[in-house]
């Protein structure tokens, strides 16, 4: 009988911690986070980023495998497993077709504000469902709430009907919502806003958590090409106290409210802790804004990192106590990456890249053909509208059909240097095979309702920008679309996984893992390595 006993524990003692169903998801998302960040800072992350890549699975190879790599394409992939193609959310903002109105893609003219703040914003634009419909569907008593600083992350990720999305308000210091989802604040949202968290959290400050030496590995403090913060681009940055709630969006501080927020929310709503499954969706929108304004090789977003890194660490270790270690799984991702800074690749890389001013080398030129082919064809009206439509009559008119006129749009357009390929709508709504480079990725991003008339594909490590500093992302290239994907619970497996998947995986593995059912018609397949 001892015998028996002992080996009945020997083998209990290989049964994963996570036994059953989890009582709490963590869906995390990175704004801008780029997949190489873990390899280029692993060491220094030893919190909640350590936990996640050191004891959790990690796909190394993971993209986002479409064009329009922005926040809220990002975040309605995460939250829907569908491309944009399928979600509708085709980038931040489109032009309507019949219209020519410009529409940002969560924006709801009668979603009012809450307690006279917020408001304006609401799924509405959201042509599919999320994570959480499909959890709440079959359990209608879970609860599902999502935090940001940006609405269009929050909005994206909850999906259709979910109990709470909340984001910040710079003007207030505190969260936000809009009548689509309460008419009222609850109480603990009203207490946080009132609570004066940037005066009591935020420093004179922002400062270096390592040591100099371990920045200056990456390159300069002060470039000319980051972003000035008052007088200067390197640390340490002072904040103006008037203006704390306003200047914590561009530093590691507008996350940590937002993290602060989420473990209220799991408090007062009691997340986790009811016997059924609740989802917790949390974006952190500051390394996007750093990114942004620094570029991706900056002290700033390793400082960032590092901070966020102990951040998690707080809200894991509270879960930990809370929820109950067993009981809750952690995905984090990010809706997008971003390009390195142009003239950091030119000097520091020997990378051939450039930035191109707007205004002087690509609108004025886009202008000037479609004034060009006016004349040529002698219409009444202009040939390119707003960047993204042809005017086929005026064509018809001069005896071109479509194509014909399509191929003078291309040929002017491919004069300009920033562009090295162009997509036309005939292209974009099929899936007939072609040879062209990323055209796959172009048409995973296309909505054909919402669609322009034409894509162009920017010349790779190159940016169009408005401004001579910073940095964007919104193209193909991998600097772009490889984003991190990792998964934790107590007890999983730690392994790297090297073949390829997309962000649309990470919703449907999370539904099956916690055991819920979801469309059939989705991009994103469960992950064998989770959801077995």
């Amino acid at each position: 009988m001892k015998r028996i006993l002992s080996l009945f524990l020997l083998l209990a003692s290989f049964v994963p911690a996570q036994e059953s169903k989890p009582t709490l998801i963590v869906l995390i998302s990175i704004d801008q986070m780029r997949a190489d960040y873990f390899e280029r800072y692993g060491k220094y992350f030893t919190g909640g980023f350590g936990r996640l890549y050191n004891q959790g699975i990690v796909y190394t190879n993971a993209d986002l495998n479409y064009a329009t790599s922005e926040t809220g394409p990002g975040h309605a992939t995460l939250g829907t497993g569908c491309f944009p193609w399928k979600s509708g959310i085709q980038g931040n903002e489109w032009i309507e077709v019949h219209t020519l109105n410009d529409t940002y893609c969560v924006s709801d003219s009668t979603a009012k504000p809450v307690d006279g703040i917020g408001g304006g914003f609401s799924p509405r634009n959201l042509m599919v469902t999320a994570i959480g419909d499909w959890l709440k569907k079959e359990s209608p008593q879970s609860k599902v709430i999502t935090v940001s600083s940006k609405d269009r992350a929050a909005i994206l990720m909850g999906g259709k009907h979910p109990d709470y999305a909340f984001w910040y308000g710079r003007s207030v210091g505190g969260m936000v919502t809009s009548d689509y989802y309460t008419k009222s604040l609850p109480g603990w949202v009203k207490r946080f806003n009132a609570s004066q968290w940037a005066e009591k959290n935020v420093p004179e400050q922002w400062t270096k958590s390592l040591p100099d030496a371990e920045y200056e590995k990456i390159g300069p403090d002060e470039f000319k090409a980051e972003s000035r913060w008052n007088e200067d681009t390197s640390f340490p940055h002072s904040f103006t106290p008037e203006k704390k709630n306003e200047q914590i969006m561009g530093s590691p501080y507008g996350d940590k409210i937002i993290v602060d927020f989420a473990m209220e929310a799991v408090k007062n709503e009691k997340l986790g802790s009811r016997g059924i499954t609740d989802l917790l969706c949390i974006s952190l929108s500051n390394c996007d804004y750093v990114g942004h304004a620094m570029g991706p090789d900056s002290h700033e977003i390793l400082d960032l990192l590092v901070k966020v890194d102990g951040y998690l660490e707080g809200l894991f270790s509270f879960l930990d106590t809370y929820v109950g270690k067993n009981k809750y799984v952690v995905a984090l991702s990010a809706d997008h990456a971003v390009c390195p800074l142009p003239e950091f690749n030119s000097t520091f890389r020997n990378v051939s890249a450039k930035r191109y001013n707007y205004k002087d080398d690509v609108k004025s030129k886009i202008d000037s053909l479609s004034i060009s082919l006016k004349n040529e064809l002698k219409a009444d009206d202009e040939i390119i509208h707003k960047n993204a439509f042809i005017n086929y009559s005026a064509g018809a008119q001069a005896g071109l059909d479509s194509i014909q006129l399509e191929q003078k749009v291309r040929s002017g357009l491919l004069s300009i240097e920033a562009y090295v390929d162009i997509f036309f709508r005939r292209e974009l709504v099929t899936r007939e095979p072609s040879s062209k480079p990323y055209i796959e990725k172009y048409r995973n991003s296309y909505f054909a309702p919402r669609g322009e008339d034409f894509q162009y594909r920017i010349r790779e490590n190159c940016i169009i920008s408005s401004r001579t500093y910073g940095s964007t992302h919104g193209s193909p290239y991998a600097y772009d679309t490889h984003i991190p994907v990792l998964f934790w619970w107590n007890g999983a497996p730690p392994q790297k996984i090297s073949r390829p998947v997309f962000s649309a995986d990470v919703a449907p593995t999370l539904a099956k893992f916690a055991g819920f059912s979801f469309p059939k018609n989705l991009d994103g397949v469960p992950l064998p390595e989770i959801s077995k």
